[in-house]
């Protein structure tokens, strides 16, 4: 969402140890602040705040959570926008740095709004950064974010004429179909998943499970159809979860996971292959999802279903329990 400053020197603030006051930004001076946020000075960059603005319109994002820093004649010079989603969570949107002298001010700006959300309730705050941003990575890790894992976003075609051969659960291997009945049962698989997982283990403990789940839940269009619970002898271990975005024509794997002792008996692939199986003749064109780099044995479960990487992400997060 930043775009590299076209006038870096238009930003740069004062040599002097005083970065500039920190406003919360009201309605009169949203455009200008989105600006500095996604560009700054020339006519593309008005039309990138026309896009962001018609953007965060459409898909409800309200803009209340945006702070900006002002340079000495009262002008904006670098912005901050937080984006609070249920679950307890925020995305974090920064003006993009341009020099090693910037990210004092950038990063005390981010602080400064990351106390804000800790006062609104909010646990964990994140940030997603494109690999090459080396400097904008340091700025966040200047704001106390730690780096979460790199993720691999990976995608693979939806076919209607071709759908997935059908699970095979082994005896005493069940799955149901989720409703709100279940709810604590697959509170119960997830909370066993998360034990010695490779898929971002650094989460482990940050957020409450139901946090967690209503989080899942406001991803995309929410659909219980969609979401699966496995049982190993009658007793919750595991799950898979998908939620379309009609809008975009694409379906997310939101989650999935097994209990420990659900592991090594090839269950992973077999839920995996069940949850295909369910957007069978669906409309959406393609099923996505994010897995954590570092976890070769769901990669090499992804691949063998057909995704492949599309683009890679830096997740960095910030815990704010406690912080408030």
């Amino acid at each position: 969402m930043t775009i590299s400053q076209t006038n870096p020197e238009q930003l740069r603030p004062s040599e002097d140890d005083d970065p500039g006051p920190i406003v919360r930004i009201g309605p009169p001076r949203r455009a200008e602040a989105i600006e500095r946020l996604v560009g700054v000075g020339s006519q593309g960059d008005r039309a990138a705040v026309d896009r962001f603005m018609y953007y965060a319109r459409t898909s409800a994002i309200r803009l209340d959570g945006l702070w900006s820093r002002l340079d000495r004649t009262g002008r904006i010079a670098f912005s901050v926008l937080a984006v609070p989603s249920p679950g307890r969570t925020a995305m974090i949107f920064a003006s993009q740095v341009t020099s090693a002298r910037q990210v004092r001010s950038v990063a005390g700006l981010i602080d400064h709004v990351c106390q804000q959300l800790a006062d609104l309730d909010v646990d964990l705050a994140q940030a997603l950064l494109e690999p090459s941003e080396a400097l904008h990575r340091q700025t966040f890790l200047a704001a106390e974010f730690t780096e979460l894992a790199m993720l691999s976003y990976l995608e693979r075609p939806l076919s209607r004429r071709n759908p997935p051969p059908p699970p095979q659960l082994p005896q005493g291997v069940t799955t149901e179909p989720y409703c709100a009945a279940l709810r604590d049962d697959l509170i119960v698989a997830m909370e066993a998943s998360y034990e010695q997982t490779l898929d971002c283990p650094g989460l482990y403990g940050l957020r409450r499970t139901a946090d967690i789940l209503a989080g899942h839940q406001a991803t995309g269009r929410f659909d219980p159809l969609l979401w699966t619970l496995l049982r190993v002898e009658d007793q919750p271990a595991g799950a898979v979860l998908l939620n379309p975005f009609p809008d975009h024509k694409t379906v997310e794997l939101v989650y999935i996971g097994l209990a420990p002792a659900a592991r090594g008996r090839g269950l992973g692939a077999q839920l995996l292959r069940h949850g295909l199986g369910l957007l069978t003749g669906r409309r959406e064109r393609t099923v996505t999802l994010a897995v954590d780099q570092r976890n070769t044995p769901a990669l090499a479960l992804y691949q063998a279903q057909g995704f492949e990487a599309v683009v890679h992400r830096w997740a960095l997060i910030r815990s704010l329990r406690g912080a408030a």
